[in-house]
C-alpha cells in the first residue's frame, strides 16, 4: 500500500527529512499497538522529493534526487508498505498519535495515495522486494542512505591506466600498456545507482569523454592507495559528448553539465600512439585518485553500491610493453606458416586474452611441424583447460617450465592419440565446422569451430576453412542497437565499416566481405572469405559473387542487389542436380494487381520421392514425406508444392520466383521441409488484436490459467513434462522430450522421478514457459496450427476458404473443416486477422493436386485479392500462417476489418552500378535504422492505452510504418 505524506517541515534538507521520517515511521509500525505480538517486523520504503519533480537525468549523469535542497523548499513523501493491512494500521495509529519531526509543532498529514480519485497501486516488484528481503534495522537503513549520499558526490581522479596484471621479479605487478593522464579540474569518478554504472569522465576543450563501466561486469577490485585496479568481465563502453564551451575560453575546464553538451557519441576507444595495444588491455583498468581522501571515499562504499569485496593488495607498476607492435607483427608472420584452422586457434589466444604475445610466440614454436588436425584439436583442448584451471595472465603464473607449455604438451599428446577420430573435419555433407569472429566496439573475439548447416556457396567450394562468419555486436555479445540517448553512426562508420570495405587481417591472411543471408542480416552477421585456389583458379569474394548469376536488373539498387546475393547464403540441404529439361516455366495467377501465386511453383511426385530419399539417407527413422519444400534453385527462390499430375521428374517455376538469371546453376537446394504441423501460439499483439475484434478478455484469462496449471502439473510425471517440452518446442536438439517419454515407458506408474538432473531440467522448462507467458503472452493453442502457405493449383477453393490436412508422426491425418481464423505474425493492423472456411476432406478426383497436400495451408486463387496479401502483406515464398480452430478465438465475421493495403515504398537507386562497398553501407544502415521492434512496442503501448485499441489512428499509422520497416532489407 502507498501512503502520501504532506506538510513536511522545511527545517532540514531532503536527506535529513528522509532520515527523520524513517525513524519516526519505524517507531510507529515496529512497536505496539501496530506491531502485533509474535508478528515479524516488516520493511517499508520512504521516498522524499521536492514538490516539483526534477527532470530525469540521462545515464551519463549520476541519476539521483538532489539531497541538498534548500531548507525552505517544500517537500513531499510517499511511504510504501508491503501489505494494505499494515498501511491501514499505520494510518489509524497516526490519527491517534500524530507524527512530528525536527521538534516541529505541526504534525505530518498522512493519507492514501490517489491519482484521479483512485488509489495508487505500488509496483509489484517493489512489494515483492519488501516482503522477500531480510528485515533491516532502522540504523542499517540510515547508514545505507548516508553512504548513498556519498555516491552522489564526484570523486576526483588523476589517471586511467589500461594494462595487465602479471609477475615482475617474482612479485605481483601491473604492466601499464596505455595511460590516460587526465586534466585535474574536470576528471572524476561518479556512480549511477539507478542504471548501475561507474562513470569515469573528463573534459577537453572540444569534447567530454566518458568511460561507462557496468557494475555487474566487475569481477575483482584490488586497492592500494592512491589507486585501485578493476578487473572486468568485458570491456567498458566509451562515449564522447561534443562541448559547447567557447573556443576562446582559456580557464580551467569545468565538469561538463548536460546543458552544455551536444549528442552523446559512441566511440571505439580514444586516440593513442599504440594502435595495436588497446583492444587487448581494455578489461583491466587502474584508476589513480587525486588524493588520499578520494581514495578512502571510494573504498568506504560497502552497502549502497553493489561492488565486489575490495581487496587490499600491493602491486608494482611496470611498463613491460607486452603488446609492443613488433611482437604483434611477429605473431602475424608466424601465423602464415600454419593452416587457417590452426592459425585461428592461435589467433584466439591473443584476441581472447588467454596468453601474452611472448607466450604465443613460444606456442608457435612448439607447434611447428605438428600435423594440422592434431594441432587444432590440441589447441581447442588447451584453450578450454588452461582458461579454466590456470587463468593464464590473470594471475601471472610462472614456473621453471611455464605452465601453459606443460598444458599444451599434454593436449598435444592426447590429440595425437585421437588422430584417427578427427571430429573437427567433415568431408562434404550438409554440415561444416564454422568459425566465428565477433567484432565489438573495442576488440575481436574468436569462437569455434562449431558444426553448422551449410549453404550452396560452401558446398560449391569445399575449402570451408577459408570462410568466416563475422558478427557485428556490442561488448555484451548482443546486437548493436541505436537509441535516443546514444548516436552509433560514428561507431559504425569508424569502427565497423573499415572491416567491411577494406577487409580483416586474421590468421596471417586478409579476409574480405562476401555477403550475408536474410536471416543473418537480422542478426548483424555476414560471411567473409580469404582468397584461395580451387585447382589452378584463384577464388576471391568478387569472383564468388560474379559466379552466382546475372544481377543486371538490380545492380543499381543496393538493397535489392544484396538481397539477391543473400539467396546463396541461406542455410540449405543439397538434394540433387536437375537437368535443364526438368526445369519448366508457368505463368503466375494475377488479378487486380494482386498475385495469387506469389513465390510458389510445383514439383512432380517422382521428384518428391527422389528428394525425400536423398534427404533421409542414413536416417533410420521413417518420416512422413513432405508435400511441399522451400527451395533455392539458381536464381529461383520460394516454395514448391506437390503436383501428382506431373509425369516424370520435373519442377515448374513461376516468374514471381525468378529473382535473377543463373542458368548454369541447377542444384535443387532445400531450405525447409514440412513433415509435421508446427504449434500455434498466441502472443501479445495477437491477443490485443483479437480482443479488439470482439473476443472477451475472459477467454484469454482462462487459456492463461489452463497453461499455468499444465506447467505446474507437468512436474508430476516424465510423460507430461515431455509433452509440454514438445508443445513449447523445447529441448528438441538434445532429444530431451523423447528421452522423458522413454523414461515414462520404463516406469510402471509414470511417477515423478527423483533425480537432480531431471529436476534441473524441469526447473528450466518451468521458468522458460512462465517467462514466455509473462513477457510475451505466449500461449500454445489446441486445435490450431502454424503452417506454410501454398496456392490451390486446382482452382477449386472459392474466395475466403482454405484447405488444410495435418498429420503428426505415427498419427492419422486430420482434415480441418468449418470456421477458422487465419493470421500471420506479426499482426498489427486490425485487418490482419481473417475468418475463413476450411473445406475438409476432398475427393482426389475433383481436386487431385489439392487433396495430395499435407501439413500446409492452401489458399484460393479466386477472388478480388490474394488472401495471403491480406494477412500483413504475406506471400507464398515460405511465409508461415497461423490457423486458429478454437471456436472461442474465432471472431464474428461482422467484426472483421478491411485488410491493410500499402503502397510499396520507393526503392533507393543509384545513378551507377553499385559495388560491394555500397552493399556494406546498406548493411550498416540497416543496423542503425532497424526500428521494427521499437515500432511494434510503441504500437502495443498505444493500443493498450486507447479505448479504440488497434483501431486507433496512431496504431493504424504505426502498422504501416512497421510494414515499411519489415520491408527495409528489400527496399532500402
Amino acid at each position: 500500500m502507498e501512503v502520501y505524506a504532506r506538510d513536511l517541515p522545511t527545517a532540514g534538507t531532503q536527506l535529513e527529512t528522509k532520515l527523520a521520517l524513517i525513524t519516526a515511521v519505524s517507531q510507529v509500525i515496529h512497536r505496539p499497538p501496530v506491531l502485533k505480538s509474535n508478528e515479524i517486523r516488516s520493511n517499508f520504503q520512504v521516498d522524499v522529493r521536492p514538490l516539483t519533480h526534477p527532470q530525469a537525468h540521462s545515464h551519463l549523469q549520476p541519476s539521483f534526487h538532489p539531497t541538498h535542497t534548500n531548507r525552505s523548499q517544500r517537500l513531499i513523501a510517499t511511504l510504501t508498505f508491503p501489505t494494505s493491512e499494515l498501511g491501514h494500521r499505520f494510518l489509524s495509529a497516526v490519527v491517534r498519535n500524530p507524527v512530528k519531526i525536527f521538534n516541529n509543532l505541526s504534525p505530518i498529514q498522512f493519507e492514501p495515495s490517489l491519482r484521479n480519485g483512485r488509489r495508487i497501486i505500488p509496483h509489484p516488484q517493489l512489494i515483492k522486494s519488501l516482503k522477500d528481503s531480510r528485515f533491516k534495522e532502522t540504523t542499517e537503513v540510515i547508514q545505507e542512505l548516508k553512504e548513498l549520499e556519498l555516491t552522489q558526490k564526484p570523486i576526483p581522479i588523476s589517471l586511467i591506466d589500461f594494462g595487465r596484471t602479471c609477475q615482475h621479479l617474482n612479485k605481483p605487478a601491473f604492466s601499464s600498456e596505455y595511460t590516460l593522464c587526465l586534466p585535474s579540474e574536470s576528471s572524476q569518478l561518479t556512480f549511477d545507482i539507478d542504471q548501475k554504472f561507474i562513470l569515469l569522465t573528463w573534459t577537453t576543450q572540444e569534447r567530454s569523454k566518458k568511460i561507462v563501466i557496468q557494475l555487474q561486469t566487475l569481477r575483482k577490485i584490488e586497492a592500494c592507495s592512491p589507486w585501485v585496479i578493476l578487473e572486468l568481465a568485458r570491456p567498458p563502453q566509451f562515449e564522447e559528448l561534443v562541448n559547447k564551451i567557447p573556443s576562446y575560453f582559456t580557464g580551467p575546464l569545468p565538469p561538463l553539465d548536460k546543458h552544455d553538451a551536444g549528442p552523446r557519441i559512441r566511440v571505439h576507444g580514444y586516440p593513442h600512439t599504440k594502435a595495436d595495444v588497446f583492444p587487448f588491455v581494455n578489461n583491466q583498468i587502474r584508476i589513480q585518485f587525486a588524493s588520499e581522501t578520494a581514495f578512502q571515499n571510494f573504498c568506504s562504499l560497502k552497502v549502497a553500491v553493489p561492488l565486489p569485496k575490495i581487496i587490499s593488495f600491493s602491486r608494482t607498476i611496470v611498463e613491460k610493453d607486452h603488446y609492443d607492435p613488433e611482437r604483434i607483427k611477429a605473431i602475424h608472420e608466424n601465423l602464415v606458416c600454419f593452416t587457417i584452422p590452426v592459425a585461428f586457434q592461435i589467433e584466439s589466444l591473443l584476441h581472447n586474452s588467454i596468453l601474452l604475445p611472448y607466450q604465443i610466440l613460444r606456442v608457435c614454436q612448439a607447434l611447428m611441424g605438428i600435423d594440422e588436425c592434431v594441432a587444432e584439436r590440441a589447441l581447442v583442448q588447451f584453450i578450454e583447460k588452461y582458461s579454466e584451471n590456470n587463468q593464464g595472465t590473470k594471475n601471472g603464473l610462472q614456473a621453471s617450465k611455464p605452465v601453459y607449455l606443460q598444458v599444451l604438451q599434454e593436449a598435444l599428446k592426447a590429440s595425437a592419440q585421437e588422430a584417427n577420430l578427427n571430429h573437427l573435419k567433415i568431408e562434404g555433407g550438409d554440415s561444416f565446422p564454422c568459425r566465428t569472429v565477433t567484432i565489438t566496439p573495442t576488440r575481436l573475439s574468436l569462437q569455434g569451430p562449431q558444426i553448422e548447416q551449410s549453404n550452396s556457396i560452401l558446398r560449391l567450394y569445399q575449402q570451408t576453412e577459408n570462410f568466416l562468419r563475422v558478427s557485428l555486436a556490442d561488448e555484451t555479445g548482443h546486437r548493436l542497437r541505436a537509441s535516443r540517448e546514444v548516436e552509433i553512426h560514428h561507431l559504425l562508420r569508424n569502427r565497423y565499416r573499415p572491416f567491411l570495405t577494406k577487409g580483416m587481417i586474421l590468421c596471417g591472411r586478409k579476409f574480405e566481405f562476401l555477403g550475408y543471408s536474410n536471416s543473418a542480416l537480422k542478426d548483424h552477421q555476414a560471411w567473409f572469405v580469404c582468397p584461395f585456389y580451387k585447382g589452378d583458379q584463384l577464388v576471391t569474394a568478387a569472383s564468388i559473387r560474379a559466379k552466382l548469376g546475372d544481377f543486371s536488373k538490380v545492380i543499381r539498387i543496393p538493397a535489392r542487389y544484396m538481397a539477391r546475393i543473400a539467396q546463396a547464403f541461406t542455410s540449405t540441404r543439397r538434394s540433387l542436380t536437375l537437368r535443364p529439361s526438368e526445369v519448366t516455366r508457368m505463368d503466375d495467377v494475377e488479378r487486380n494487381g494482386s498475385c495469387f501465386t506469389d513465390g510458389v511453383g510445383t514439383i512432380s511426385k517422382d521428384l518428391v520421392d527422389e528428394v525425400h530419399r536423398v534427404l533421409n539417407v542414413g536416417n533410420i527413422r521413417k518420416s512422413i514425406s513432405s508435400t511441399c519444400y522451400q527451395i533455392r534453385l539458381g536464381g529461383f527462390k520460394g516454395m514448391l508444392s506437390l503436383d501428382p499430375t506431373l509425369k516424370g521428374k520435373v519442377v515448374r517455376m513461376r516468374p514471381s520466383m525468378d529473382k535473377f538469371d543463373a542458368p548454369d546453376s541447377l542444384t535443387l537446394d532445400i531450405a525447409g521441409t514440412f513433415t509435421k504441423p508446427l504449434v500455434a501460439y498466441l502472443n501479445r499483439p495477437l491477443i490485443k488484436l483479437l480482443e479488439d475484434l470482439g473476443i472477451p478478455s475472459e477467454v484469454f484469462l482462462r487459456l492463461q490459467d489452463k497453461i499455468i496449471r499444465k506447467v505446474e502439473n507437468s512436474r508430476s510425471s516424465p510423460k507430461l513434462a515431455g509433452n509440454l517440452m514438445q508443445q513449447y518446442s523445447m529441448g528438441s536438439g538434445s532429444g530431451m522430450p523423447s528421452m522423458l517419454h522413454k523414461l515414462s515407458e520404463l516406469l510402471v506408474d509414470d511417477r515423478a522421478v527423483e533425480s537432480d538432473f531431471i529436476e534441473e531440467c524441469y526447473d528450466l522448462m518451468t521458468v522458460q514457459c512462465l517467462r514466455d507467458l509473462k513477457y510475451r503472452g505466449r500461449i500454445p493453442l489446441d486445435k490450431s496450427y502454424t503452417l506454410v502457405g501454398v496456392a490451390d493449383e486446382d482452382n477449386f477453393l472459392p474466395p475466403d476458404s482454405i484447405y488444410v490436412c495435418v498429420q503428426n508422426p505415427n498419427a492419422a491425418p486430420v482434415y480441418l473443416e468449418g470456421s477458422f481464423a487465419v493470421t500471420r505474425s506479426p499482426s498489427l493492423h486490425p485487418g490482419d486477422v481473417r475468418v475463413v472456411n476450411a473445406v475438409g476432406k476432398l475427393d482426389p478426383k475433383r481436386a487431385p493436386r489439392l487433396s495430395s497436400l499435407m501439413n500446409c495451408v492452401a489458399f484460393p486463387i479466386q477472388g478480388e485479392r490474394s488472401l495471403p496479401s491480406c494477412l500483413g502483406g504475406g506471400d507464398l515464398d515460405g511465409d508461415l500462417f497461423t490457423v486458429i480452430g478454437l471456436p472461442q478465438l474465432v471472431p464474428k465475421r461482422s467484426k472483421i476489418q478491411r485488410p491493410a493495403s500499402y503502397s510499396p515504398p520507393e526503392m533507393r537507386k543509384l545513378d551507377r552500378d553499385c559495388t560491394i562497398a555500397d552493399g556494406a553501407d546498406f548493411f550498416l544502415d540497416y543496423i542503425s535504422s532497424d526500428l521494427v521492434g521499437m515500432i511494434a512496442t510503441r504500437h502495443l503501448h498505444i493500443a493498450d492505452q486507447c479505448p479504440e485499441g488497434t483501431l486507433n489512428e496512431s496504431c493504424i499509422k504505426l502498422a504501416e510504418l512497421h510494414s515499411d520497416a519489415v520491408d527495409y532489407p528489400k527496399t532500402g
